[in-house]
């Protein structure tokens, strides 16, 4: 009986330890590794996840990236300051008291972008932008400030440039009343912030891959009309752009119409129908018109 309860007990104590071994409280404070670019002047904020709280956020170059912590929802938010490289470090408490810490490489990036103003016939002025850099943005926040010969300011206001694909032109129109009195070399624009999703990787869309051209068009004497037909190729959702522009016989804008493309994969559709005027009063300089667009799609 005695050698029976013998091998018990040690069946026992060899059960605990191994328990001992594997329960969640013998894990110990570990530390994970992350890299993150950034624009100058954006932000990214996120949560820290598998804990219990958050304790801590820092940075090793505050001139070049900072970060906050928002310590009830277990958030932090990183501010891309100036170009350059610094490790953020974000310190939270697991559910079994251990110290558990996010490292991240965060390399900011000075952003590129050729961003001008010009006048349109009628009412108005065009914004233009040119994306340098190597990424593609959702959403490009600008502000203008439009002055007449004077230097006095005519209109000030805050403007957003939508779906601005790396390496490709993005165009926004201004309406003002004043539009004939602006004195473009007086007047100025700047990029103010920036909408994307630095998780995801954004992916350019070629021409092979998206195609949008002209359908069911119809010429009288005061303006075109047609549709255009979408065709996406890939198997992805594609978001993107298409503008109208018009010309006048020495190649310079004078208006733009445009539209959102969003399409399922493998979707091919017809948007409503789009008016292009080329009439005497509206448009007497008007000499032909063209489609340029383009289109991105985001993976993991």
């Amino acid at each position: 009986m005695k050698k029976v309860m013998k091998r018990v007990i040690t069946a026992c104590l060899a059960f605990a330890m191994i328990l001992a071994l594997v329960t969640p409280a013998s894990v110990e404070a570990a530390t994970k590794n992350e890299s993150l670019t950034l624009y100058k002047g954006e932000t990214y904020t996120w949560y820290l996840t598998g804990v219990k709280s958050l304790s801590s956020a820092s940075s090793t170059k505050k001139a070049v990236a900072t970060v906050k912590a928002n310590k009830s929802k277990k958030q932090y938010t990183i501010s891309a300051k100036k170009a350059g490289t610094s490790v953020v470090t974000i310190k939270g408490k697991d559910y079994y008291g251990h110290t558990q810490s996010l490292k991240i490489k965060v390399t900011v990036a000075e952003p590129k972008f050729d961003l001008k103003l010009q006048k349109l016939d009628g009412n108005y002025i065009l914004i233009s932008l040119k994306n340098n850099t190597k990424a593609t943005f959702d959403r490009i926040a600008v502000k203008y400030s439009l002055k007449d010969s004077s230097g006095s300011e005519l209109a000030a206001k805050e403007e957003t440039v939508y779906r601005a694909v790396s390496g490709k032109m993005a165009y926004e129109t201004i309406y003002t009343t004043s539009a004939e009195n602006v004195d473009i070399e007086k007047s100025s624009i700047k990029v103010t912030g920036y909408q994307r999703n630095p998780d995801y990787k954004y992916k350019t869309v070629g021409t092979d891959k998206l195609a949008v051209s002209i359908v069911d068009e119809q010429t009288s004497d005061t303006r075109i009309t047609f549709k255009l037909k979408e065709v996406n190729k890939t198997s992805q959702y594609v978001y993107g752009k298409v503008y109208i522009l018009s010309y006048d016989a020495s190649g310079n804008i004078i208006d733009l119409e445009d539209g959102l493309i969003s399409l399922d994969k493998k979707e091919t559709k017809t948007t409503p129908e789009f008016s292009v005027f080329k009439s005497s009063y509206s448009h007497p300089n008007f000499d032909h018109y063209e489609i340029v667009y383009s289109g991105y799609y985001t993976t993991k």
